[in-house]
């Protein structure tokens, strides 16, 4: 076999590893044979549910097994499969199709679970598109239950790299440190479950490598570098020496990093920017405050939506944004109002043939306002403690704040009607990310408290590439020159009216755009809460005065290519320390062990 093989991925969790590969076989696909009406439906629902039931233990013994290895609160994301297993409306419309459509429980179920995928697959967030793989899985498991046969993994005795086409929730959870010294997959992106269980377990992983299976057979020697999504198959003595040597420089790198937890997010001569998090779930605060965020800059509502497959009513809302408040306390909570398309939440509706310029966001709120109202409700009753914003998304029209503001008139009224305390003096803000919205920044900017710059909508929407499709998804590049002066420009426009900006989105967490956005005087960034401590060593490297320079240069570049080459120089010359983190230099070429001396 050849030696130095490189094959190139997406960096999911950071680390270099070196050692034997373990090729990890997937479980059954789901699949839809031709329906056959069955004779006994009374006996196939008990089919149904004594393999519902049998999952639900399956799961149980999963997770009490992974709250021993990473404790209760990282063990909690396959409460959404266990959610799944007993939620009304999948119960309820899988029995209904044995009874009416005289389906077999497996055929009910892999339909069933078809149904609820097509709804996660066309969800404009690549956080939330991932959670497929819940549906994929809980699915998997019901089906295999059914059938009464379970597949059995037998892994070598020693440590190993696991690699596989992708990997189940279920598959990642049962997975020991012990065992497995990294993940490399053909699928999957920054935010799938591997990438995520492969962070809090700190193993590093490397996914989206596409032909990785097709690469490297059982037990040859793999390099696994997670810092810059390279791996090396049946490496020559001399790489592997070099590897050696940039896991110790990296990992002494990352250490001094975590130092900067406490401390805040200022450069050399003195500006200051709020450092925040982006979360989904209340267990997510923990990895926030751990990684030094200040606050949260943005809370997804929309996943208690999408977990339930039901609307989430008032209470169960207000119990999970009243988690967040408090366990971030006295740090602030931005909640981004719902930002789904209507086909999404509610049954018997035409499917969206564009989701991206459809019936989401603002626009479905305002038209269903029975739904709008009882999030505001929720989200009004989590703000006594005055550390809570909101904020609505897909604005694009000045009508459509004015609308939103009136109808939050409404239930405040209402809740001072009940004797309900809430915030009187709540921020309320706008997601910056459709063009008409940017393009009139300065009449935005009297009606609200504060922007947050939705980069990845705005980007697309501004360059009209789907960064969700393959073909085009290469010119998507939020460092393109006409996406920084249109952020320049809302940044301006907030500014004159006193308003502060955030942004949030992939930009923020972006090392190479930090320079920038410093520069372009953004009051706020909100980021992932692993790239935090790298953003706040950036920020604290550099000088206010500086950034400006490097901003202003940066927007008046014709290209891409000349903005990224010219902040790459900059990462060269004045970054030196986190170089290797930012650009992922070659570690075949020798490296210049002096910057570690300059940290």
């Amino acid at each position: 076999m050849k030696n130095d093989l490189i094959l190139r991925g997406i960096a999911a969790s950071p680390g270099i590893i070196i050692g034997p590969a373990y090729l990890f076989g997937e479980k059954t696909a789901v699949y839809k044979e031709s329906a056959r009406p069955v004779k006994n439906a009374e006996e196939e629902i008990k089919k149904f549910e004594k393999a519902i039931e049998n999952s639900k233990v399956e799961l149980e013994e999963i997770k009490s097994g992974l709250i021993k290895k990473l404790g209760f609160k990282k063990a909690n994301f396959l409460d959404v499969q266990i959610l799944a297993l007993g939620d009304p409306w999948i119960i309820d419309e899988t029995i209904k199709k044995i009874k009416e459509e005289k389906r077999e429980a497996r055929q009910a179920v892999a339909e069933i679970g078809e149904e609820i995928l097509e709804k996660f697959k066309e969800i404009n967030d690549p956080y939330l598109k991932e959670r497929t793989s819940d549906i994929e899985d809980v699915t998997k498991r019901v089906l295999e239950n059914l059938e009464g046969e379970k597949s059995k993994r037998i892994f070598p005795e020693k440590a190993f790299v696991l690699v596989a086409e992708d990997l189940t929730p279920s598959d990642t959870a049962q997975l020991s440190k012990d065992e497995v010294l990294a993940f490399l997959t053909n699928r999957g992106g920054k935010t799938s479950h591997t990438a995520i269980m492969a962070r809090a377990l700190e193993i590093p992983a490397i996914v989206g490598l596409r032909e990785v299976t097709e690469h490297i057979f059982p037990g040859v020697k793999v390099i696994v570098d997670g810092y810059s999504g390279v791996i090396v198959v049946n490496p020559t003595e001399k790489t592997l020496k070099n590897y050696e040597k940039k896991k110790r420089h990296l990992k002494a790198i990352e250490n001094k990093l975590l130092g900067l937890r406490d401390l805040p997010a200022t450069t050399v001569d003195g500006y200051s920017v709020d450092l925040s998090a982006n979360i989904e779930f209340s267990k997510d605060v923990d990895s926030a405050k751990q990684h030094g965020a200040r606050g949260i800059g943005l809370y997804r509502t929309e996943f208690l939506y999408l977990t339930q497959n039901k609307l989430p009513n008032e209470e169960s809302q207000l119990e999970i944004y009243k988690n967040v408040v408090d366990s971030i306390y006295p740090e602030t909570v931005i909640f981004r109002t719902l930002d789904l398309g209507g086909d999404k939440i509610l049954d018997n509706k035409p499917q969206d043939s564009n989701p991206f310029l459809g019936w989401r966001g603002i626009r479905f709120s305002l038209q269903r306002k029975d739904i709008f109202k009882e999030q505001l409700r929720a989200i009004l009753r989590a703000s006594s403690r005055k550390s809570v914003r909101i904020m609505f998304p897909m604005i694009s029209d000045l009508g459509e704040i004015r609308k939103a503001k009136k109808v939050l008139k409404e239930v405040e009224t209402e809740l001072d009607n009940k004797g309900i305390e809430y915030d009187r003096k709540m921020e309320i803000g706008i997601m910056v990310e459709v063009p008409s919205c940017a393009i009139l920044a300065n009449a935005f900017a009297k009606e609200v408290d504060f922007f947050s710059i939705g980069s990845n909508d705005l980007t697309q929407y501004i360059l009209a590439v789907d960064r969700t499709n393959q073909l085009v998804a290469s010119l998507y590049d939020h460092l393109h020159p006409a996406v920084l002066k249109t952020i320049k420009n809302i940044v301006d426009a907030a500014h004159r009216h006193d308003k502060w900006v955030g942004v949030c989105g992939e930009i923020a967490g972006d090392p190479l755009a930090i320079p920038v956005l410093l520069g372009l005087e953004v009051d706020e960034l909100s980021a992932s809460p692993i790239v935090i401590p790298e953003v706040k060593k950036i920020i604290r490297t550099l000088s206010f005065k500086e950034s400006k320079v490097i901003a202003r240069k940066c927007v008046g570049f014709s290209t891409s290519k000349e903005v990224r080459s010219y902040l790459e120089n900059i990462v060269d010359t004045k970054l030196t320390v986190l170089k290797d983190l930012i650009l992922g230099v070659d570690v075949l070429k020798k490296m210049n062990s002096k910057a570690m001396g300059n940290f």
